[in-house]
């Protein structure tokens, strides 16, 4: 808690990014705009926040889809219609979606669907 009210590090993002956790794209839809994080290299606690919540779900996904990490990706950018045909990273946007993106992996995890 406290690492990310101080500030994570840019190099955070860049990590999940070398990882195919999140594209660039992603990046700059969910975390912050590319100008904005071209200009620092700190992160706000807001961005930080986005930044946890995104390889929070990206990891629970892979734990879920073991062994099978190129599926995980694909599983998280695929329309689900629990999600009114948005993609799980879509729904990553706000706490709410992560929330509900977790609740259908969990689904997933114990064979109710995929």
């Amino acid at each position: 808690m406290d690492r990310l009210e101080q500030g994570l590090l840019l190099a955070t993002v860049n990590a999940l990014r070398a990882q195919d956790m999140i594209t660039d794209e992603e990046t700059y839809t969910l975390i912050a705009p590319r100008r904005t994080l071209m200009r620092r290299q700190t992160l706000t606690a807001e961005e930080g926040d986005k930044v946890v919540r995104v390889a929070r779900i990206a990891v629970r996904a892979q734990q879920v889809f073991s062994g099978r990490p190129q599926y995980a990706a694909e599983w998280l950018r695929s329309p689900k219609s629990r999600l009114g045909e948005r993609t799980p990273m879509q729904a990553l946007s706000t706490e709410v979606g992560a929330l509900v993106v977790e609740e259908l992996l969990i689904a997933v995890q114990h064979g109710l669907f995929g």
